[in-house]
């Protein structure tokens, strides 16, 4: 069988002229773009493959970490859900610290600094549990 070497790797080459990609390049392009923060295109260029492969190891790497234990996706907000309905409380006498909103019946306390793209995510959360 006919190999190529791609960044040390011996790349097998099937009877058609197909990659076979050994696990240990899949691996390396998946770091390359989570650790490093490389573009999927461009490690794609180097491979000599479609952006689209590369993408499907990341996600297939990303979905066998998180099932296998190693690593669990980060919450980006708790959410706790009351059995009453949540009563808008009196706003904070603390010198502007935090801000309330009630988003269906979930209430929603966050600091005032939080930037604007992350308190829409966090109404976005919320919404699903209302």
């Amino acid at each position: 069988m006919a190999s190529v070497d791609i960044w040390g790797f011996k790349v097998g080459l099937s009877t058609d002229g197909r990659k076979i990609w050994p696990k240990s390049i899949k691996r390396e392009a998946v770091r390359r773009v989570r650790d490093d923060g490389c573009p999927v295109k461009l490690i794609a260029a180097e491979l000599g493959t479609r952006d689209f492969l590369v993408r499907k190891w990341v996600k297939l790497a990303e979905a066998r970490a998180t099932h296998d234990g190693r690593e669990k996706p980060k919450p980006f907000a708790e959410v706790k859900l009351a059995h009453e309905p949540p009563r808008l409380a009196e706003p904070s006498r603390e010198s502007g610290s935090s801000g309330r909103l009630l988003v269906g019946g979930v209430c929603l306390e966050f600091p005032l600094s939080i930037a604007e793209a992350d308190l829409a995510k966090l109404i976005r959360v919320a919404g699903q549990f209302s």
